[in-house]
C-alpha cells in the first residue's frame, strides 16, 4: 500500500509538536522561576529582618523581636537571634544600672575621684573633684594629671604616683588656704598591664590645721608647766643645799616657789575648764539678769582693790537693759577682760567702760591705753595660749588662756566677741549678748 502525504502536512504537525515543548519549557520555567523567588523570599525574608532587627539592635532599642515561622534551620537561627536579643537587652539593662549607680555614687561622694588613661590623661571627673580643684571636666579633660594638681615638684612623671600612693598637695592662693590628700591607685586589665590611674582626692585643710592646733596646744601646755616647775626646782634645790638657814634669802625662795605653784593651779584649772566647754559639760545656770547694775558692781569691786595708777571712766546706760545669761560665766569674762586691761595700761592711764544696747543685742566696750598691738596679732589674742609679748605675759602671770575662756563663754550665749587696736594707742574688747525682749521679760 502506498500512502501519499504532502510535507506541509508533517510540517504542520511537527510545528504543533514543538509549540506543545515550547510552551511546556515556558511554562515549566515560569513555575521553577515562581517557586525559586517564593522559595529565595522564605529564605531572605527572615534574614532581611534579622538584619533589620540587628540595626534596631545597635541604636539599643530591644524591644522588638524576629518573627519566626516553623522550626527549620531559619527558624532556629531567628530563635537563636531573638534569645541573643533578650540576653543582650538584660545586659544592658544590667550594665546601664551599674553605670547610673557608679554615676550616682561619684556625684555624691564627699571626695574627689579622677580616673586618667595609663598615660597620666584625666578621662573622667566627678563634681567634688571639679569643685575641689576649681575647674570643670570640659575644662581639664585630655589635661597631665600631673600638670592639673600641680605635682610637679613631687614627681616628675605619672609612673611615679603609684610608688608615692599618696601625697598632699597644697592649692592655697592668696584668698583661699586649700591642702588636699591625694591616693593614687592603679588599674589593670585582664592581663594585669596598667590600664590607667584612679586619684581619690578630699579637702584636708580643716584637719591639718586641727593637728596643726594640737601639736601647738602640746607645745605650749608643755612649755607653760615646764617654766614655773624649772624655777620651783632650782629654788628648792637652793633651798635643800642650805639657803633655807638663811632668814633673808629662805623667805623670799619660798614664796616665789608658792606663786609658781598657784600658777601651775591657775593654768590646769583653766585647762579643764576649756576642755569641760570643748566636750559640751559645762551647763549654763541662766536667769534675768539686769547688766547695767551687774556691771557697775563688777567694776566696783576691780575699783577698790585697784592702785591709784589707772582711772577708771564708766559710759554706761541710763536705762534697763536685761540678759538672759549665767552671771557667773559672764563675770569670769569681765574678770579677765579687765585684769587685762589693768595689767597693760601705763601708770596715770585710763580704762573706759561702755554698755549700749544696739536692736535687739547689749554691746559691751572695755578699752585700755596700753601698748596696744600689730593688726595682725589682733585676732589671735582670743587664741589658747597666745601671747603678744611673752615675757612680759609670764611676769604678769598670766596663763594664755583667760581671753579663750572668755571667748568660749560669749558664744555659749550666742553672742559675738572680737578686739581693735593699735600698736601704742590700746587695745579696746567688744562683746555682744542678746536682749530679753519685752515679752520674755514678762514671762520670766
Amino acid at each position: 500500500l502506498y500512502y501519499e502525504v504532502y510535507m506541509n502536512d508533517i510540517y504542520e504537525q511537527l510545528g504543533e509538536i514543538i509549540s506543545i515543548f515550547a510552551k511546556g519549557t515556558v511554562l515549566a520555567i515560569t513555575v521553577t522561576a515562581l517557586l525559586g523567588i517564593l522559595v529565595a523570599r522564605t529564605i531572605t525574608k527572615p534574614l532581611t529582618e534579622m538584619k533589620r532587627q540587628a540595626q534596631v539592635m545597635a541604636t539599643g532599642d530591644f524591644s522588638q523581636k524576629v518573627d519566626v515561622k516553623g522550626n527549620d534551620e531559619i527558624g532556629q537561627l531567628g530563635h537563636t537571634f531573638n534569645d541573643l536579643n533578650d540576653k543582650l537587652k538584660l545586659a544592658t539593662a544590667t550594665t546601664e544600672g551599674e553605670r547610673r549607680k557608679l554615676s550616682s555614687v561619684l556625684s555624691n561622694m564627699s571626695d574627689g575621684v579622677i580616673a586618667t588613661d595609663r598615660l597620666g590623661a584625666i578621662t573622667l571627673m566627678n563634681a567634688p573633684a571639679s569643685r575641689l580643684i576649681g575647674q570643670t571636666f570640659e575644662e581639664v579633660q585630655g589635661q597631665s594629671l600631673v600638670d592639673v594638681l600641680d605635682l610637679n615638684d613631687q614627681v616628675e612623671n605619672i609612673s611615679e604616683v603609684e610608688e608615692a600612693g599618696s601625697m598632699i598637695i597644697d592649692l592655697s592662693s592668696e584668698d583661699n588656704h586649700l591642702l588636699l590628700k591625694a591616693n593614687f591607685s592603679v588599674v589593670e586589665d585582664e592581663n594585669h598591664d596598667m590600664n590607667g590611674f584612679i586619684t581619690v582626692i578630699s579637702d584636708v585643710t580643716e584637719q591639718q590645721r586641727v593637728e596643726k592646733e594640737r601639736r601647738e596646744f602640746v607645745s605650749n601646755v608643755s612649755h607653760e608647766l615646764r617654766t614655773p616647775l624649772t624655777t620651783m626646782r632650782s629654788y628648792i634645790e637652793a633651798l635643800n643645799d642650805g639657803a633655807w638657814q638663811d632668814p633673808d634669802i629662805a623667805p623670799r625662795f619660798l614664796d616665789v616657789t608658792q606663786n609658781e605653784t598657784d600658777r601651775m593651779i591657775r593654768l590646769v584649772n583653766d585647762l579643764l575648764q576649756l576642755t569641760k566647754m570643748d566636750h559640751k559639760e559645762t551647763s549654763l545656770m541662766k536667769d534675768r539678769v539686769e547688766f547695767v547694775s551687774f556691771f557697775d558692781h563688777v567694776i566696783d569691786r576691780f575699783e577698790m582693790n585697784k592702785n591709784e595708777k589707772v582711772e577708771f571712766v564708766r559710759n554706761l546706760s541710763n536705762k534697763n537693759m536685761y540678759v538672759w545669761m549665767d552671771k557667773d560665766k559672764i563675770t569670769q569674762v569681765l574678770d579677765n577682760i579687765i585684769s587685762n586691761a589693768i595689767k597693760y595700761s601705763p601708770e596715770g592711764g585710763s580704762i573706759r567702760f561702755s554698755a549700749h544696747s544696739t536692736k535687739k543685742q547689749l554691746r559691751v566696750s572695755i578699752t585700755d591705753e596700753g601698748i596696744g598691738m600689730p593688726p595682725d596679732t589682733v585676732d589671735k589674742i582670743f587664741d589658747r595660749f597666745y601671747r603678744v609679748d611673752k615675757s612680759r605675759a609670764r611676769e604678769m602671770g598670766g596663763t594664755g588662756l583667760g581671753l579663750a575662756i572668755a571667748r568660749e563663754m560669749i558664744e555659749a550665749h550666742h553672742g559675738k566677741i572680737w578686739a581693735e587696736s593699735r600698736e601704742g594707742k590700746g587695745t579696746t574688747v567688744h562683746f555682744t549678748l542678746p536682749l530679753m525682749s519685752q515679752k520674755r521679760r514678762g514671762q520670766s
